[in-house]
């Protein structure tokens, strides 16, 4: 089984400075971008904190996805963990990452780090 498994981190897009944590709009956003990539959303939740803060999380076929939003320093981060089964996810693991980058991040202060999870047949 081999993973593709991507950590982000970067100040807020223009997007995410208008919305607040549980806006059901940011949801659906990165839904769409999920479904997007052609990965399946299987439940999403978004959990707010006092002060604005909140996590989000997607529930995938494939995995998950996490975001944490930190308004009060204008940051968020995103955890993505795609699988592979029969087949690599990996090129749609990429599109995801390169669709909530312009999304989620103000342009050129996203970070990404990309762990690699096992070596399985369906490679990376």
């Amino acid at each position: 089984m081999t993973a593709h498994h991507f950590i982000g981190e970067g100040d807020y897009s223009d997007r995410l400075q208008t919305t607040s944590g549980d806006d059901p709009k940011l949801l659906t956003a990165v839904s769409d971008a999920v479904r997007g990539a052609g990965l399946q959303v299987v439940a999403d939740q978004a959990v707010p904190f006092t002060g604005g803060g909140a996590t989000l999380v997607w529930v995938l076929a494939e995995s998950h996805l996490v975001m944490h939003l930190w308004p009060e320093l204008g940051r968020a981060t995103i955890d993505l963990h795609i699988c592979d089964y029969r087949d690599s996810n990996r090129n749609k693991a990429q599109r995801l990452r390169e669709a909530l980058a312009e999304l989620c991040f103000a342009p050129g202060s996203d970070a990404w780090r990309e762990l690699s999870v096992g070596d399985g047949p369906a490679g990376g």
